[in-house]
């Protein structure tokens, strides 16, 4: 298998689109989340354009929790990887149960534990957007139209009357202005540092 961690590249955080995922809604919908008393093996398939990449799989599926064990290669680091991704249960509020998958991965020697219904590979494993640091493409579009309308010169009155604004106007707006509020804050504080640093001189 090659070609894992990849995906498209951009100039802040890599985003989700841009990753192989695992998804416990797929899963389920495979039936592959029924419980068994026995372990199912198998492979997850990814196709971009000419390359293609898996991941073979070994799972046991009980009434409330499961492991889902993964096997795979990268060509980038050459090197074979297996470990366990351990899912687990909520129950929904009319009936049945919605599966997770508990992140396999730590930060600063601690280890994650959290829900999540998506595992994104970036890097060499599988592990939740925190983790990984990922965003949505359409938050980085979201925050180049912010960060455009602050160099040109935030002018709220050059949208109109809030009343006939998009809501997608709106938000970029508050944003907006909320990135130029927290701007002025911080240069109004060095200000009065600077000036009782001045003054204490004087004296």
């Amino acid at each position: 298998m090659g070609g894992f961690g990849s995906g498209k590249r951009w100039s802040k955080k890599n985003v989700v689109e841009g990753c192989y995922s695992l998804d416990t809604a797929t899963m389920k919908r495979w039936s592959l989340l029924v419980p068994g008393p026995s372990d199912r093996a198998g492979a997850f398939h990814w196709r971009r354009g000419e390359s293609s990449s898996s991941v073979s799989y070994l799972l046991t599926v009980g009434p409330s929790s499961g492991t889902l064990r993964l096997l795979y290669s990268t060509k980038s680091t050459d090197a074979n990887f297996d470990y366990l991704v351990r899912l687990a249960t909520t129950r929904c509020h009319l009936g049945g149960v919605r599966w997770w998958f508990v992140c396999p991965l730590s930060r600063n020697g601690v280890a994650c534990g959290r829900r999540a219904r998506k595992l994104y590979l970036s890097g060499n494993y599988f592990g939740c957007r925190y983790c990984h640091d990922l965003t949505y493409t359409s938050s980085q579009e979201s925050d180049a139209r912010v960060y455009a309308m602050l160099r040109s010169g935030l002018d709220p009155g050059a949208f109109g009357c809030a009343e006939r604004m998009a809501a997608t106007q709106l938000g970029l707006l508050l944003k907006a202005l909320t990135l130029e509020e927290n701007r002025l804050e911080r240069l109004g504080k060095r200000l009065g540092r600077n000036r009782r640093g001045g003054a204490g001189e004087k004296g």
